[in-house]
């Protein structure tokens, strides 16, 4: 499933609450999901070689206005450094997901007809953990969902929220 996991509004704070799989999956996810929404809005396909899940939520977000499109970016790139920081990438390596996303002329890519003017709140793909604001609502999703996965490299740790967001399933 393609998502964007909004654990901060702080979006470098979020990629570093990432769990490892969570790294490279956002990068790769998200540059995928951007691509596709500038595609829906008239970009050049040569331009920007992805195109998929275009009726997901997260991409119809994304393309519905620049303000969204670059929130995504901005996050999708904190997730990129995040990627170099555990992985001791060098400075000037880049995904190729990123690398892709990265190329895009800034300036086509704001001049496009956008649907909507200003930035709203990301959609909460978090299953049956909905919360009237969407960090609360990845939080809660990703201490109860995700705790398969919780894994971090380097000095990255389990974020200082997880208990608080913990559901007891009484098991």
């Amino acid at each position: 499933m393609v998502n964007a996991f909004w654990l901060d509004r702080d979006v470098e704070q979020a990629a570093a609450w990432l769990v490892d799989r969570h790294v490279t999956s956002s990068v790769f996810e998200c540059s995928m999901v951007l691509s596709t929404a500038v595609r829906l809005n008239g970009f050049p396909e040569s331009d920007a070689p992805y195109f998929t899940h275009q009726n997901h939520p997260l991409t119809r977000w994304a393309a519905r206005s620049a303000a969204n499109w670059r929130y995504l970016r901005d996050y999708t790139g904190a997730a990129h450094e995040e990627w170099r920081y555990r992985w001791d990438h060098d400075s000037t390596e880049r995904h190729g997901c990123w690398d892709a996303v990265h190329s895009l002329d800034g300036a086509a890519v704001f001049d496009l007809e956008w649907a909507a003017e200003g930035r709203d709140d990301p959609p909460q793909l978090t299953g049956e953990w909905s919360a009237d604001d969407y960090v609360d609502a990845y939080r809660y999703y990703y201490a109860n969902e995700k705790r398969h996965l919780f894994s971090w490299s380097k000095d990255r740790s389990m974020p200082p929220w997880i208990s608080e967001y913990t559901v007891d399933d009484g098991g």
